[in-house]
């Protein structure tokens, strides 16, 4: 049976309705009210309704007991709560996907804006965590667990789902305009996180594009090709080369200028192209001998013409780089003594932790040539920081290493030829330590097992709650329905509209966030036409409200999930209203003593809109005309500094 389901209260009970459904089994169930502290099995009272194509209980995959919850693509299994008003809640759940390009997501809907979404994408049983709160009025809410991808012919699963009631929750009404938190600088491996300074570049930037290319791209069916189609490294590496037929990766349109050209066409800053993804083909040369390279097969550094084009067009340089590597079968059996379920059929063998070592030495002497050959390097996303495709980043960090230094007692040393030693200490250094010495001002992402400098959003699951104010997220997504070329990449429909894309970005902007938005370039090196076309039309849009996105801060006041929020830069508040605000008017919180309201305008247009400002510093905008319904946004300029 499935692990327990629980639901507990901390200092006050609350009681929970589940609504079950025909949908599953066949029968009709009363909604049953669950006290506090009292736990369940999923086969005495299953709560989920389905959304969609189908929910099952999977008995083959599961984190603990024998069955978790099957969600299949394009479904979502919903539960409806009863709530204790005036709470703060944590909802705990250990989720899994099938490949890294699938999505799980988990939302509480029906609290407006105290609704939340967390997301995983990562293929071994994770556990996501997220406070949230029910309002004055709000007794009801329901879960969401879905898997939205309905291209996709993947499952997610979920288990071990916990509520616990943490505290009372009381809404303040803001009074007047405080600046954000400062954020702390986190020590973690022995490396500092970097300060706001060396940060301020991606916040002005908001928007930039992730670029997804390589031999996966000749398949069209994403970038996990290898291992959902269970293609040994062996047979992999021919579609590098042209006597493979119409699969070859020719790479023969390859032309990052024009990309380069097109991202800064589309309102974009800065780029990050993956350098290697998990089926191990590095687009650069390197010198470590196992490696399996682009000098290799087109006698092209991929990398090097891709910087060079980003610097042309003055946009910053962000490289992607996975830790994990499929063509060694260590990968799976790091000890060479458990080796971990896979695809290609590698059994147990205590040689696979020699092979296991190989794997990270050759990172080590990659990440050291990517960090020394192509000048300033402003971002690295790293990725697959897990291990035998189980658990999340931290836990293969021991293995890796991500710190600052390496251990000499690593049961998987670097040979000495490929360290690189602290110019202080003269100690061997560790991932971050070697990317640190070369790259100083760098922006790292934490999917190396280190904390990171910026956090990662991944994935299509809405962008909700307060300002972002402990630590910067960056919210990443696909344009299309996978990260990797996918045929229907060539179909318009497939394609993230204009609407949400602006949706995206305002979300990103409200919340002090930034907006990471992937494309996935055809075996060719094109991206595909509807994707340049949807690109091209975001670009029109931030023309005409660039100054309400670039350089902007999120706040001085929390949003509304999907109807409103606020960014400001110097003397100017931006007033985003989203496609779920339906009046003609609305009351901004109060501003400070001796700030008034000179001016205001819709950004696209410059149309004037009306304000009153009452004796309590109230800003009232009135007579709105909503000629964008999805995001119209409105400046309101003050007399002085928002931050005075």
């Amino acid at each position: 049976m499935i692990a327990p389901i629980k639901y507990r209260s901390i200092g006050k009970m609350f009681f929970i309705t589940f609504l079950s459904s025909l949908a599953l089994f066949g029968n009709a169930q009363k909604a049953l009210q669950i006290p506090a502290k009292i736990d369940f099995e999923a086969k005495d009272v299953f709560p989920w309704i389905t959304v969609g194509k189908s929910t099952k209980l999977s008995k083959t995959v599961y984190k603990n007991g024998s069955q978790a919850l099957e969600i299949a693509s394009g479904s979502a299994a919903q539960c409806n709560l009863i709530l204790v008003p005036n709470s703060t809640y944590q909802i705990t759940a250990w989720v899994k996907t099938e490949s890294g390009s699938d999505e799980i997501q988990l939302n509480m809907l029906g609290l407006a804006e105290n609704n939340i979404s967390v997301a995983s994408a990562l293929t071994g049983w994770t556990l996501v965590k997220k406070e949230f709160h029910s309002g004055e009025c709000q007794n009801k809410g329901i879960i969401e667990l879905a898997n939205p991808d309905n291209s996709s012919k993947n499952s997610v699963w979920v288990d071990d789902i916990q509520i616990d009631r943490i505290g009372d929750f009381v809404s303040v009404k803001p009074a007047g305009i405080k600046p954000l938190p400062i954020r702390k600088q986190v020590l973690d491996q022995g490396i500092l996180a970097q300060p706001d300074e060396k940060l301020a570049w991606l916040l002005d930037a908001k928007f930039g594009m992730f670029i997804h290319w390589g031999l996966y791209s000749a398949h069209g069916q994403g970038e996990w090709v290898m291992y959902r189609s269970a293609i040994s490294p062996d047979n992999y590496r021919v579609y590098a080369y042209p006597t493979i037929g119409d699969k070859y990766f020719s790479a023969d349109k390859y032309d990052p200028k024009a990309w380069a050209k097109l991202a800064k066409a589309a309102g974009m800053k800065y780029m990050n192209l993956t350098t290697m993804h998990h089926d191990g083909y590095a687009m650069f040369e390197s010198k470590y001998m196992n490696a399996f390279t682009s000098k290799q097969t087109h006698n092209r550094d991929f990398v090097k013409e891709y910087v060079d084009a980003c610097r042309a067009e003055g946009l910053k340089v962000g490289l992607y780089k996975t830790l994990i590597n499929w063509r060694f079968p260590g990968y799976f059996d790091v000890t060479g003594t458990d080796c971990k379920p896979n695809p290609f059929g590698y059994t147990t063998d205590i040689a696979h932790k020699e092979n296991a070592r190989l794997m990270k030495e050759e990172l080590y002497c990659q990440v050291k040539e990517l960090m020394t050959k192509y000048g300033k390097i402003d971002q690295i996303f790293w990725d697959g920081g897990w291990l035998g495709q189980q658990g999340g980043d931290a836990d293969g960090a021991y293995f890796w290493e991500s710190g600052k230094y390496l251990d000499t007692k690593n049961q998987w040393p670097v040979n000495p030829y490929f360290q690189d030693l602290d110019d202080i200490t003269g100690k061997p250094l560790g991932l971050m330590g070697i990317v640190r010495k070369y790259q100083p001002d760098i922006i790292v992402n934490p999917r190396c097992g280190w904390y990171g400098d910026i956090k990662a959003e991944e994935g299509n699951a809405p962008i909700t709650g307060a300002v972002r104010t402990e630590d910067i997220y960056e919210k990443c997504m696909s344009i299309g329905t996978a990260w990797g070329y996918a045929s229907n990449y060539e179909d318009p429909n497939k394609i993230k509209s204009l609407d949400f894309l602006k949706r995206m970005l305002s979300d990103c902007v409200i919340r002090n966030m930034v907006y990471l938005l992937n494309v996935g370039p055809d075996k060719h090196g094109k991206i595909p036409q509807p994707a340049q076309d949807r690109l091209l039309e975001m670009g029109r849009w931030l023309e005409q409200v660039g100054e309400a996105v670039y350089g902007t801060r999120g706040g001085p006041w929390n949003p509304k999930d999907g109807q409103y929020g606020f960014a400001y830069k110097g003397n100017t508040i931006y007033v985003y209203l989203l496609s779920d605000f339906k009046g003609q008017a609305l009351t901004l919180p109060s501003l400070n003593k001796g700030q008034k309201a000179v001016k205001a305008y819709v950004v696209s247009d410059k149309t004037p809109v009306k304000m009153n400002q009452n004796k309590g510093r109230e800003i009232t905008l009135s007579g709105i005309n909503r000629t964008d319904k999805a995001v119209t946004i409105i400046a309101v300029e003050l007399n002085k500094n928002v931050m005075e």
